[in-house]
């Protein structure tokens, strides 16, 4: 049963606006197919979760009783996007006048017995319950886990879409997995999406500028980058720490109220490459319960040098005191740049990785952005502060890296 059974003539041509999609005419041959997994790369505007929506609401029309999911990271985030978008193409299909939608538990009941919900990923890791039909929205804001989880939990297809604004575990778990039989791969731009008006096309294109920005290159032309006006670009997200890798050193940066205390563990590999593991990013932690979780630290990954924030030597000395071995780091200037600039000049130099599931360091990655002067757009060096608790941690431990050592006879 086709959804346009469900609509009354007057909406039909209002509804054409969703159908006229490339990403939509791609899924149907997709379908046809029979891939199991569909990544969905894309710039803004492309029709990506329009014409996933539709799919989803297609399949639960085509397939009684079947369960559908439409997941993100958060419910905030489905509720602003992928379940607006929903809900509006319901009204316009008549689809709500011949379903039951339950606000309270985010499901549509289809007169066939079909079943379309919406969920955060919290809400689902863990559970035992299967689906049909899984949609992951933004799938760059999961990590690995996660989608590894839920995807084995569905019996027929699964989507994934997302802007790439850098490379995550949808290009090098999926589509670069060459043993993957099951997956296909589509990059979309605003220009596939022939239902979007020209307005729209117009304050996208406004924004080309010279064709070389981060931004254009993401949102404009659909290509993997990373955010615009970031300190640092690059660093590969991996499962886990390689068991080659040597331990170097802790990373440590103060904090109590608001700011969190960040602790950081470095590892280097054979090749040079540096691979990083959140260990600690707490607030309001007493002296004494750091210590404890240090220890606890020292005993899981080894016993290495934790290079402190040297704002807080009162700390460091009671550390000692604990035998964790702990020193200031260095703040102070080298090679002609303040001492925060050459710091981050010295992580700059280094390949980095960093573990997916450490969301607080990955968040802080992608959004450590260099300082812009308000009065005339001017991008300062020195980065915006109050977004770098990780970073700082990282930093100090990679600038220890670089200090003289002396040897004794």
């Amino acid at each position: 049963m086709s959804y346009t059974e469900y609509a009354s003539k007057p909406t039909l041509a209002y509804c054409d606006r969703y159908c006229e999609t490339t990403v939509s005419e791609q899924f149907e041959r997709w379908d046809e197919d029979n891939w199991r997994i569909w990544v969905v790369q894309g710039s803004m505007s492309a029709g990506k979760t329009v014409a996933a929506v539709i799919q989803m609401v297609e399949w639960a029309i085509e397939y009684p009783s079947t369960i559908g999911t439409i997941v993100a990271d958060s419910l905030p985030r489905l509720r602003k996007d992928a379940m607006r978008i929903f809900l509006d193409y319901c009204r316009d299909t008549n689809l709500l006048k011949a379903s039951t939608w339950n606000a309270t538990e985010l499901t549509l009941t289809l007169s066939n017995g079909s079943i379309v919900e919406f969920c955060s990923i919290e809400t689902l890791i863990g559970q035992g319950a299967k689906r049909d039909f899984l949609y992951v929205n933004e799938g760059n804001l999961l990590t690995w886990e996660q989608f590894s989880d839920i995807e084995p939990r569905t019996r027929k297809r699964v989507i994934v879409d997302f802007n790439p604004t850098n490379e995550f575990w949808a290009h090098t778990k999926l589509v670069q997995d060459k043993s993957r039989k099951d997956v296909v791969f589509g990059k979309f731009t605003y220009k596939d999406n022939e239902g979007l008006d020209t307005e729209s096309i117009a304050a996208i294109e406004a924004r080309r500028g010279d064709g070389k920005s981060n931004w254009w290159r993401v949102y404009g032309l659909g290509e993997i980058g990373s955010l615009e006006g970031n300190v640092y670009e690059g660093w590969t997200a991996i499962d886990e720490i390689p068991e080659d890798a040597k331990l170097l050193r802790y990373g440590v940066d103060f904090g109590f109220s608001n700011d969190p205390t960040a602790v950081v563990t470095v590892f280097e590999a054979e090749n040079g490459d540096i691979y990083l593991k959140q260990e600690l990013c707490q607030t309001k932690l007493l002296t004494p319960d750091l210590i404890m979780k240090l220890q606890e630290i020292i005993e899981r990954d080894g016993d290495a040098l934790f290079v402190c924030d040297n704002a807080r030597p009162e700390i460091i000395a009671e550390l000692r005191a604990n035998g964790i071995r702990a020193i200031a780091c260095d703040k102070t200037a080298g090679e002609k740049m303040n001492g925060k600039r050459y710091n981050i000049e010295l992580v700059m130099r280094r390949k980095i990785h960093y573990r997916s599931c450490d969301k607080e360091l990955e968040r802080e990655y992608l959004t450590y952005r260099w300082r812009v002067k308000k009065s005339t757009g001017e991008t300062l060096d020195e980065p915006e502060d109050g977004n770098d608790h990780c970073m700082d941690a990282i930093a100090y431990a990679i600038r220890d890296l670089h200090r003289p050592r002396f040897a004794f006879r």
